[in-house]
């Protein structure tokens, strides 16, 4: 009878070891938050008596602990981030004891404020329905308008405006500007990551379940490697001499958009005594370990080429090659950027018996602001706005004719002005590549002796946009 024994034991130590942690008990008060007037929320997580320490991670806000041991009951406390505008807050607890993490995820939605301006008839009692919230009634003025104050939830897309008067009620909608946004919270567990047996790179968001094929995941000092292609949960391996590891996260059909960055230390392996070893043939020398780059800055580089049209002869093509660095303003829809261009204008006319040739060379040196003005899937479309000099390089030369009218037979002139413009954009998406599209007006006055041109006007181009 020992074999069958024996074999029972193995079955329930094997059992033990695949063993999940149990996913904690969490509950938040308050279940939703007013912006501006909720300043914290306090999380009551509960667990099985001698369990180990618990961790929190969030998607945005801080937390006062993020790591709390002792007890069946650990009271957690986040503060909101200092926005104003609608979001969800995706907040993530789970057991941190060495065995792969059962996450229990909280979705907050985060409610901001707002003051609706409703036209009416005038006296008209106005009522506004967000979702289930109502909010008034107000009183219209002597001119049919009221305010009336609203909260809006980060999944409104319009409210119902009602307006009574007398037996008279009126019923419209108004749409609600609430900025898209899909968060996602990550967390390197256990912290620090050891070498030896490495750890777990654990991802939520606000649906229910993520599929890891719907994420990008990218590492520095560690290899990652999705443990299932229907959940978001990866194995992490720290590099043998890292001591440091680095994750970004991004949506996979939106490069860049709500990347989450993450670090973590690394553990060191604990040294062993030297053995003697026989050793019977070289192993080959294995492949060197490359980083993956990450991509969550996102400066790009860019070319435009078109032409401009301007009265006169002051037409021509023109060439752009600039950068573009994002700046940390309005949810990285701003960037800053510098450009340097080549812009052609020529003339070749007759005055009296003179042939005239005039060569003007323009090039544009600018700094400049874009701005996200409207983003569906790969579809953007931005705003543009700058200014710089212009150094100017112009050359006349004449052939005379018959009749000898004198003119010099070449001149060269060299000047410097201002320049300024404004443009919209249009880019499609594919990849780290953009297909760019713009429509420019500038303007660029220039005066010398001999000249007097327009080297602005309004200027169609296209182009593309790497981002490395």
């Amino acid at each position: 009878m020992r074999p069958p024994l024996h074999f029972a034991v193995c079955l329930l130590m094997l059992g033990a070891a695949v063993a999940r942690a149990e996913p904690p008990e969490v509950e938040a008060t308050p279940g939703r938050v007013v912006l501006g007037q909720d300043t914290a929320v306090e999380v009551r997580v509960r667990v099985p008596k001698g369990a180990g320490p618990v961790r929190a991670a969030a998607s945005s806000g801080t937390w006062a602990e993020a790591r709390l041991e002792g007890g069946a009951e650990r009271v957690f406390r986040w503060t909101p981030p200092p926005v104003r505008y609608p979001l969800w807050a995706v907040l993530a607890f789970w057991v941190e004891d060495g065995r792969a993490p059962e996450v229990t995820t909280v979705r907050l939605p985060l409610l901001g404020r707002t003051t609706l301006d409703v036209s009416t008839a005038p006296g008209a009692e106005v009522v506004v329905a967000v979702g289930d919230a109502r909010f008034g009634p107000v009183k219209a003025d002597g001119h049919g308008r009221a305010q009336v104050p609203v909260e809006v939830p980060p999944d409104a897309t319009e409210a119902r405006v009602l307006a009574t008067r007398g037996t008279l009620t009126t019923d419209r909608s108004a749409p609600l500007e609430v900025p898209s946004h899909r968060p996602l919270v990550a967390a390197l567990t256990p912290d620090p990551l050891p070498v030896e047996g490495g750890g777990w790179l654990i991802i939520a968001g606000t649906e229910e379940r993520i599929p890891s094929s719907a994420l990008d995941v990218e590492a520095e000092g560690a290899t990652v490697k999705p443990v299932s292609p229907e959940r978001a949960l990866f194995q992490v391996r720290p590099d043998a001499k890292a001591t440091n590891a680095s994750v970004t996260v991004h949506w996979r059909e939106a490069p860049g958009e709500d990347a989450v960055r993450i670090n973590a230390g690394v553990k060191p392996a604990e040294a062993r005594p030297a053995e003697p070893v026989k050793i019977i043939a070289p192993p080959s020398p294995a492949p060197p370990h490359v980083a993956a780059r990450s991509s969550a800055s996102r400066t790009s580089m860019f070319l435009l080429g078109g032409a401009a049209f301007a009265s006169g002869a002051n037409g021509g093509p023109l060439l752009g090659l600039g950068v573009s660095v994002p700046l940390p303003l309005w949810r990285d829809r701003v960037a800053a950027e510098a450009e340097v261009g080549l812009r052609h204008a020529s003339l070749d006319g007759r005055q009296g018996t003179t042939d005239v040739h005039s060569r003007v060379w323009g090039v544009p040196l600018l700094l400049s602001a874009r701005v996200t003005l409207f983003q569906q899937g790969s579809f953007q479309l931005d705003g543009r706005a700058g200014g710089g000099v212009l150094a100017l390089s112009h050359r006349l030369s004449t052939d005379a004719g018959e009749t000898g009218d004198v003119f010099p037979a070449a001149v060269d002139e060299r000047k410097v002005r201002a320049m300024g413009f404004l443009a919209a954009q249009g880019a499609y998406r594919m990849g780290r590549w953009s297909i760019l599209t713009e429509v420019r007006g500038a303007l660029a006055p220039v005066e010398t002796p001999s000249l007097r041109a327009e080297l602005g006007g309004v200027s169609v181009s296209a182009g593309l946009r790497f981002v490395p």
